[in-house]
């Protein structure tokens, strides 16, 4: 499947549950009318995030691990999942399980169902026209960068500039850092050649 059908996919489901607000919003209420029971499970396999299953009865379950504690990750662990959903992916033995891996926020999976499935969750939980105008109002709005439309974050003035828009988006969309970083590269709005203090 290529990314513009499965963009075609997050639209047609956007337009469907996503009324206004953005979709990390909507995540439980699309599961509820989609008949999908959601179920936060304890696991001591530190691999395992996340999984699309399906009981005999036909019932599907998405199920998150409960040790993930980072609301972004967790909204991009569902969405993945609604994706192996939506997309029609073909259930091994009833289910699907996902690993740290699979539910890739900032690089590409191996396994096309998993990139597959993470493209979904990154479109839907940041739809290109929404991010890209959002990213862009900010740049334009800084005083500091001369380019605007384009943020290249080394470790310098721009990394700061870099954690005021960080810090909106994550909150306006209900992402993690790294899946923010990398749609933001994938729709070359952004480049990011920092070192993270360790201290």
């Amino acid at each position: 499947m290529t990314n513009r059908e499965i963009e075609q996919a997050v639209s047609s489901v956007y337009e469907k549950y996503v009324r206004s607000g953005n979709s990390h919003k909507q995540l439980i209420n699309i599961m509820q009318s989609e008949g999908i029971k959601y179920k936060k499970v304890p696991s001591e396999n530190t691999g395992f995030v996340g999984a699309l299953t399906r009981g005999v009865n036909g019932q599907y379950y998405i199920m998150v691990n409960s040790s993930v504690d980072n609301l972004g990750r967790e909204n991009f662990t569902i969405a993945h999942e609604l994706g192996h959903y939506f997309l029609r992916h073909q259930l091994q033995s009833g289910f699907i399980y996902c690993s740290e891996n699979d539910i890739s926020e900032e690089t590409e999976a191996g396994i096309t169902i998993e990139r597959e499935a993470n493209h979904f969750a990154s479109s839907f939980l940041m739809p290109e026209q929404k991010i890209k105008s959002a990213f862009l109002a900010m740049l334009r709005n800084s005083k500091k960068i001369k380019t605007k439309d384009f943020l290249y974050v080394k470790n310098d003035f721009s990394f700061g500039i870099w954690c005021g828009v960080r810090d909106s988006l994550m909150k306006r969309y209900g992402v993690s850092e790294a899946a923010l970083r990398y749609r933001l590269r994938y729709l070359n709005l952004a480049k990011f050649e920092f070192q993270k203090d360790t201290k």
